[in-house]
């Protein structure tokens, strides 16, 4: 959807979600507007890298004249969801892309299937990270080389995140190294209010962060940290 508004905000101060079902993203989009939506102009977008699973959905609102929105959800392994008949069932992001939704959140899949109360299966992290913790998680990867196996990006609309299911695989060989490279460049990020982050982060606080997201470190002289 071209020039759409993008509504972000789908995690609190703590990165706890506060998006996490259809209805959650109606009522975002109802109050972007003022209003319900109207009937058959909202439709559900789940995008995939070739030969890879969606991550990643979002609600699009696409009106007949005007500026479109696009309410994007917390990255997910899938999503719940009751049928017609009340029945619980589990479906994959890729079979919400396309679908229809209605102001009500009754879902209308692209195979016929009709579904309400779908509610997204979040990726958790690995706890309440603050804005330096996830800072120092971010600045691993990229000193790592590995965004792209840890950094999701939806294509439309930008938005981008840590994958926390893929963080395990990293390794860092020589942490004193890491530490370095987050010092140099931890004041080049923000957080949420716009103000740049700490500009120096203790060893032992980027330890703890690594062990707590299950990044490895690999075996050699041992560093004692205090805590």
């Amino acid at each position: 959807m071209r020039d759409a508004r993008l509504i972000l905000g789908f995690r609190d101060r703590h990165y706890r979600p506060i998006r996490c079902t259809i209805a959650d993203g109606l009522a975002k989009l109802e109050q972007e507007l003022g209003g319900r939506p109207p009937v058959g102009h909202c439709y559900l977008h789940a995008p995939s890298r070739l030969g890879q699973p969606a991550q990643f959905a979002a609600i699009c609102f696409e009106p007949e004249e005007g500026q479109g929105i696009v309410i994007p959800f917390p990255f997910s392994k899938g999503c719940r969801a009751r049928t017609s008949l009340e029945a619980s069932i589990y479906l994959s992001l890729d079979e919400l892309d396309g679908a229809r939704c209605d102001q009500y959140g009754n879902v209308d899949l692209r195979d016929g299937r009709s579904v309400h109360a779908v509610s997204f299966d979040i990726v958790p992290l690995p706890k309440d990270f603050s804005d330096l913790e996830h800072a120092i998680v971010l600045l691993t990867i990229r000193f790592l080389g590995s965004e792209g196996d840890c950094i999701r990006q939806c294509p439309e609309t930008g938005v981008r995140g840590i994958d926390y299911s893929a963080v395990p695989q990293l390794v860092v060989n020589n942490v004193k190294e890491l530490a370095r490279y987050i010092d140099a460049n931890i004041g080049k990020l923000l957080d949420p209010s716009g103000k740049p982050l700490q500009a120096r982060v203790p060893l032992r606080t980027i330890h703890r962060t690594l062990d707590v997201a299950g990044i490895r470190k690999s075996r050699g002289r041992r560093t004692k940290v205090v805590a």
